[in-house]
């Protein structure tokens, strides 16, 4: 039997997955958490063989700290279900541990193989996201952009800004591309970040000078 941990701040999220886990005759559900903060104490107690970590569409906390929690997090696999994995939030949780990186509207039955490979210390995430990982490109082709400092727009933040030189607000934004709008605002600060800009319309100029984006 494999031992799961549910971590997850919404109530929502997490009853679909106690149901996901619940569900597999191999899969024991040995807790289902709410807090990321007691996630060490959980691990001591609970000694789960895998943890399913949903840091919700809202959260404000940068995945590496989240996934750097868990003291034991060498010997703890961890399935992490993330809102956008078009971006290099996937490969970031991957670098930073994670055995399997999904998407949070994974269907049950993806979720709970992904649980068996980690537990048999493979890793799975989908096939988008591993060509990024194993040959360095992006979904469409464009390479894929790392941590390295690289001033680069990926592919994704390339759609937003053209949309914000559309005159979309984040939600309208949101809803064109399947997102969450707490998603676009990430993107947005990677986006004033890489540009040097201090607002929407410093940084659709300096898309449109740089010919990132056309209008």
């Amino acid at each position: 039997m494999i031992r799961v941990l549910i971590v997850a701040p919404s109530s929502r999220a997490r009853r679909e997955l106690e149901h996901t886990v619940t569900q597999d005759p191999g899969l024991v559900l040995v807790a289902a958490s709410d807090s990321f903060e007691s996630l060490d104490r959980e691990i001591d107690e609970r000694r789960p063989d895998v943890i399913v970590l949903d840091p919700g569409p809202e959260s404000h906390l940068p995945l590496p700290v989240l996934l750097e929690q868990p003291l034991t997090r060498d010997t703890t696999p961890l399935v992490v279900l993330l809102e956008d994995l078009e971006g290099e939030a996937g490969a970031r949780a991957l670098r930073a541990g994670a055995r399997a990186a999904l998407p949070r509207n994974a269907a049950p039955q993806q979720i709970r193989a992904a649980v068996r490979a980690a537990a048999a210390g493979l890793a799975s995430l989908p096939v988008g996201l591993a060509m990024t990982v194993l040959d360095g490109t992006s979904r469409d082709g464009a390479p894929a952009q790392t941590e390295t400092g690289d001033r680069t727009l990926t592919p994704r933040e390339r759609e937003i800004l053209t949309l914000l030189g559309d005159g979309l607000v984040n939600k309208a934004i949101g809803l064109r591309l399947g997102i969450s709008e707490h998603t676009v605002k990430t993107h947005l600060g990677a986006i004033y970040e890489k540009l040097e800009a201090s607002n929407r319309a410093e940084a659709v100029a300096t898309g449109l000078r740089r010919g990132l984006i056309m209008l």
